[in-house]
């Protein structure tokens, strides 16, 4: 590269490092021949030389879910101007799974880590022993064992009471709440707030703690649905989009109908969920700019939580009871 430019090694890496000291016109010279020839420089070099990671960890719950792509993408689109690239990890809600990938992470020394935690605070506490002065940020969860750590999440207080005043002002008594088994879940502020709404409007809980990925998740609902119709749900709150179909699926197998004998609540807003029959009924939320802020306080050591507005964008998958 240096011989193809007519230059010396060492200005090839002060125009890549962005360093003072060089012209315009020899900074643009060095780019294009860099341009011509394909030259990318090694990151992993740089590293060793600036003492700096090139790249960022985010280990997630499911990346089948959507949402996490959009976090991702949100993430990157921030990250890539600096020069940093993310590196993504899938829990799968696996405890033991999440200990390996966070292990592995550590391992390879990166310049910060995101993570949408299963469960408690074990996997943040085993971050901050392996990387004590490295950034850490928790995203889509609330966990009240590790309050020093920034978190990213949605307004999940007020996207419980959306969901639920929209049911109830239909006509909903039965209103459950689909949430992970208690051991995994993360998001204990949107089934507190549910418990709350019930107790205050005098409904009896119907919360329906399951396995949150696909295999098994829709045989459950099933099980909950085939109850008699004085005792099933007749409304559904679900923590995502991507789990809100599986409740259509459910829905249909008990030769039952969205919207008409089970409303159903989404949460993120996802591109495709105005597409589904009827479209779904859903809490919306910024999720590139929840992987922009998280990005943002791996960068930034004096940011501290952030929590994404929502609103509730109302389609066919919610309606009036159906009518014994």
């Amino acid at each position: 590269m240096a011989d193809a430019a007519g230059v010396s090694p060492s200005l090839v890496s002060f125009v890549f490092n962005e360093r003072p000291g060089v012209s315009e016109s020899t900074r643009s010279h060095v780019l294009e021949v860099a341009a011509e020839l394909g030259y990318q420089p090694d990151p992993r070099a740089r590293e060793l030389r600036t003492g700096k990671a090139m790249t960022m960890g985010l280990v997630v719950r499911n990346v089948a879910n959507p949402f996490f792509n959009e976090l991702l993408m949100g993430m990157q689109e921030n990250a890539e101007p600096d020069g940093v690239s993310i590196l993504a990890t899938d829990t799968q809600f696996d405890p033991a799974r999440e200990d390996a990938h966070v292990r592995s992470l550590a391992s390879r020394r990166p310049a910060g880590l995101a993570i949408v935690p299963v469960g408690d605070a074990a996997a943040v506490k085993l971050w901050q022993r392996l990387q004590p002065d490295t950034p850490l940020v928790i995203v889509n969860a609330t966990l009240a064992a590790a309050p020093e750590v920034p978190h990213i999440t949605p307004d999940d207080v007020s996207a419980v009471r959306l969901a639920f005043d929209h049911l109830q002002n239909l006509g909903h008594r039965r209103i459950a709440l689909l949430s992970a088994p208690a051991d995994l879940m993360p998001d204990r502020d949107r089934f507190d707030e549910y418990l709350r709404l019930c107790s205050v409007r005098g409904l009896d809980p119907m919360p329906i703690h399951a396995s949150l990925r696909g295999d098994g998740l829709t045989d459950h609902l099933r099980d909950v649905l085939a109850a008699a119709p004085g005792q099933r749900p007749t409304a559904i709150i679900t923590n995502s989009d991507h789990t809100a179909a599986y409740v259509y699926h459910a829905v249909r197998q008990q030769g039952l109908s969205v919207g008409t004998d089970v409303s159903v609540v989404g949460h993120d807003d996802l591109s495709t969920s105005a597409l589904l029959q009827p479209g779904l009924t859903t809490i919306k939320a910024d999720l590139r700019e929840m992987g922009r802020q998280t990005y943002l306080r791996l960068t930034d050591s004096t940011l501290g939580n952030h929590r994404e507005p929502v609103t509730l964008v109302v389609r066919g998958s919610t309606g009036p009871p159906r009518r014994a």
